[in-house]
């Protein structure tokens, strides 16, 4: 074989095969290095979050949360030391760990929801929540969650709110 073939069939193999350095860098990116389960739900854990475009601060600012504690997002993704996040109303953008809290909370969507004494949907209302609410959680069955919001606590159906998933149980 002569050698002009043996360098050009070098320099494809080296084309096509991926680097040792940019597997790791995906590897990286993309395994949950919590050893916690993604997607889950947490919750904005500062009075001022900076979403960034990728996750490092070198990455451009795409939204900030101000005075935006206890909202609920969810961790789609997430490196070492950053969080992909999806918000209430689907943007998603990076966030540093440390900005996040894995206390649970719920915000009401769609229309106003019954907050009610027991989980039943024929329990006396304890409070009626507007939509853009956010509730505090506290334990979660199949089907309701228990909630504090102000001076208020009682149940809500995993329906109408977002921060739970369906069927999600929490102790």
């Amino acid at each position: 074989m002569s050698r002009l073939l043996a360098y050009a069939i070098v320099t494809a193999l080296c084309l096509l095969l991926p680097s040792p350095v940019l597997v790791s860098a995906v590897a990286q990116e993309t395994s949950s290095h919590s050893n916690l389960p993604v997607p889950r739900f947490a919750t904005i854990g500062s009075t001022r979050v900076h979403m960034r475009q990728g996750p490092g601060r070198d990455h451009r600012i795409l939204w900030v949360f101000e005075d935006q504690r206890g909202l609920p997002v969810e961790i789609i993704a997430e490196t070492e030391t950053w969080r992909q996040i999806r918000d209430p109303d689907g943007d998603e953008g990076w966030v540093h760990r440390s900005l996040l809290s894995r206390s649970r909370s719920v915000i009401v969507l769609g229309s106003r929801q019954t907050l009610r004494r027991s989980a039943d949907p024929e329990a006396p209302a304890v409070a009626y929540l507007n939509p853009r609410v956010v509730a505090r959680v506290s334990t979660c069955d199949p089907s309701w969650c228990e909630v504090a919001v102000g001076r208020y606590t009682g149940f809500l159906r995993h329906e109408g709110v977002w921060g739970v998933y369906p069927g999600e149980v929490i102790e």
